[in-house]
């Protein structure tokens, strides 16, 4: 009996411990799970912290590859796109692109003519990366100091420098992060110029305000008094001027009493349009006489003399480069003579500093900006000219104010070369050769003078190309519109082609194509209405009028005399195309641009220079009359030479 008893007693004594145990184990596996998976999750981030960046590259102005690293597999081209978007489009004052969805953040080492380009994603801050780009020029530069200039230069081993560089610009970003007491004022960059700048005009430093007793407790004292004098004062010129205020307020409740004519209901577009609509719109009904078309040719056409309009259409320059050159021998003449007054002049051997280029880029863009240049591309214009500049050395018996002058003109030069070229009439001939019809759309804001420059365009296909033209009046909001195309069409001895007004602008163009291809014409010009680029109802009819008759060539008409303007207009212009097209895979945007006005804005050339900087789109024509034959092509240099004198 006693040896059952304590068989069972120790067979129950070890089911209580084995439950003990289980029950134990059970709730110390999720907290061992947790803790290894802790553990991993600190590791990963360990990880991440030592490869936050993806890729790193060194490679010369000439695009030989020096040395690179990639910590993590870089998918697609970033770098190719950086070169040939960003690199070799004159933008190497933005030193920052988001390309392939990776970020890229870049150094250029004049010195040595080579870019230190580093490759991410997320966010990292801006000190980190420009630190660590710093440290491995500096270690670079170290490292081939015997190698002599970039282009010389072959694959060097920099792995373990490199390494060093990372390690230390990570010390230096953890140490950043660190809870610091919060400066004063005085002890920020900003403060000490203040300070400075204090000093130098002869005033004394500000004073300290007293918390309480001394001298500034009576200044405190003082103040106060004479706050509440100048709150007495002013509360009694508010008094006096609401007196004055209900006196008048009855001589302007009796003239608001009198009845004021009503403005006339005007009808808009996007209601239904009646036939009294129609007719009131029609200006039409009494066509012109053989006299008036004679006037109307007259103002237009002038002589008539097709010499001076081959002449004309060729460029802008209006004199040979030989003469140019001797009249601007020995001199510097113009902008840049104002620009480079205050550069010192050092011949041959001179280092080029922040501290030189300081001045001449800020009156260059101050000079830039009063002549239309749009203050955000002269800023980026004049930041990628002193990148580009800052360590060079000048050549021998070369002066710092003629390399600041080529490096200058050739930055202008690069923006306004397109990535690529548009002849229209070249085009043209090579549709009409394939059998199809070549479509202009003319499109941009109201009042810049589309239907006139349409007339131009088509006076050029027309007597240089010899095609057969179709004008589309696809206006069909403005008043007076059609008629307008009308007058030029019968000038021009053009066919056109309406359907008056309150109609769908893309059915109209759609049935004016298809007019074309049944009767034999050669090219179709489409006139658009005039809009704000804020208007989006009116835009997204635009872009389902590009969608719908997939033009060849879409021309943004601007005007050459505005300035900040000319960016936001090509720009919302051209987004609102790419985002409202029926194909978001293949949007259409802007293909180039046709600046009217041209003749009126002397050297204030700079919208061509803001606009082709924004978009990438080349300038087609330029408008430099109102004559049919005042149609010229931009060429770069010219615009170059007009904006620097």
């Amino acid at each position: 009996m006693t040896c059952c008893w304590s068989g069972w007693q120790r067979s129950k004594l070890g089911s209580d411990l084995f439950a003990i145990f289980c029950r134990n184990s059970v709730l110390a596996i999720p907290q061992l799970l947790n803790r290894r998976s802790f553990a991993s999750l600190q590791t990963s981030k360990r990880q991440t912290r030592k490869r936050m960046i993806d890729a790193f590259y060194i490679f010369t102005k000439g695009g030989l590859l020096l040395w690179s690293t990639q910590l993590v597999k870089v998918k697609g081209n970033p770098i190719d796109r950086l070169i040939k978007e960003v690199l070799l489009e004159e933008r190497v004052g933005e030193t920052f692109a988001t390309l392939d969805s990776y970020n890229l953040k870049w150094k250029l080492l004049n010195e040595m003519d080579l870019f230190f380009v580093v490759v991410y994603q997320g966010i990292l801050q801006m000190a980190y990366l420009e630190g660590l780009l710093s440290m491995a020029a500096k270690e670079f530069n170290h490292h081939i100091a015997n190698f002599g200039s970039g282009l010389t230069i072959k694959h060097v081993d920099f792995d373990q420098d490199f390494l060093r560089c990372r390690q230390k610009a990570d010390k230096e970003l953890k140490e950043s992060r660190r809870p610091g007491g919060m400066r004063s004022f005085a002890d920020t960059k900003k403060g000490a110029d203040v300070q400075k700048n204090r000093e130098e005009k002869g005033l004394p430093a500000p004073a300290k305000k007293g918390k309480s007793g001394g001298a500034d407790g009576d200044k405190d004292e003082d103040d106060e008094e004479d706050d509440a004098a100048k709150v007495a004062e002013a509360r009694a010129k508010l008094t006096k001027a609401k007196g004055k205020k209900d006196g008048n307020s009855k001589e302007k409740d009796a003239e608001a009493s009198k009845p004021k004519k009503g403005k006339e209901a005007r009808h808009w577009d996007g209601g239904k349009v009646s036939k009294s609509l129609m007719q009131e719109l029609d200006f039409s009904k009494n066509k012109p006489d053989e006299a008036d078309l004679a006037a109307k040719q007259a103002e237009f056409l002038g002589s008539g003399d097709d010499e001076d309009f081959d002449a004309e259409v060729e460029s802008l320059s209006s004199g040979s480069e030989a003469e140019e050159e001797k009249k601007d021998d020995g001199r510097v003449g113009g902008l840049f003579k104002s620009l480079t007054r205050g550069v010192k002049n050092i011949t041959g051997g001179a280092v080029l500093t922040e501290e030189d280029l300081e001045p001449i880029l800020k009156k260059f863009k101050t000079e830039l900006m009063t002549r239309n240049v749009a203050a955000e591309v002269a800023d980026k214009l004049s930041e990628s000219v002193r990148r580009s500049l800052v360590g060079k050395t000048t050549g021998r018996f070369t002066s710092m104010a003629s390399t600041v002058k080529q490096a200058l003109k050739e930055s202008m030069e690069t923006l306004l070369t397109p990535k690529k070229s548009i002849d229209v009439l070249r085009a043209a001939l090579a549709a009409k050769n394939a059998g199809r019809v070549y479509t202009i759309v003319f499109l941009g804001v109201n009042g810049v003078g589309k239907s006139t420059n349409l007339a131009k365009v088509a006076y050029y296909l027309k007597h240089k190309g010899g095609l057969d033209v179709l004008i589309c009046a696809c206006d069909t909001f403005r008043a007076g519109a059609v008629e307008q195309l009308k007058t030029h069409s019968r000038c021009l001895d053009v066919p056109l082609f309406e359907r008056g007004y309150g109609k769908d602008p893309a059915e109209i163009a759609k049935n004016a194509i298809a007019h074309a291809k049944s009767n034999g014409h050669d090219v179709v010009l489409v006139d658009t209405a005039g809009r704000m680029q804020d208007n989006e109802p009116l835009m997204r009819a635009l872009a389902k009028l590009v969608a719908i008759n997939s033009p060849d060539l879409v021309l943004f008409v601007g005007e050459a005399l505005v300035g900040n303007d000319a960016i936001d207009q090509v720009t919302k212009f051209n987004r609102s195309l790419v985002d409202l097209s029926a194909d978001p895979r293949n949007p259409r945007g802007i293909d180039g641009m046709l600046l009217t006005k041209y003749d009126t804005v002397d050297d204030k050339v700079g919208a061509a220079l803001s606009m082709v900087y924004v978009t990438g789109q080349p300038v087609v024509f330029v408008g430099t009359g109102q004559k049919y034959t005042h149609l010229r092509k931009m060429q770069a240099k010219e615009v170059v030479k007009t904006l620097l004198g």
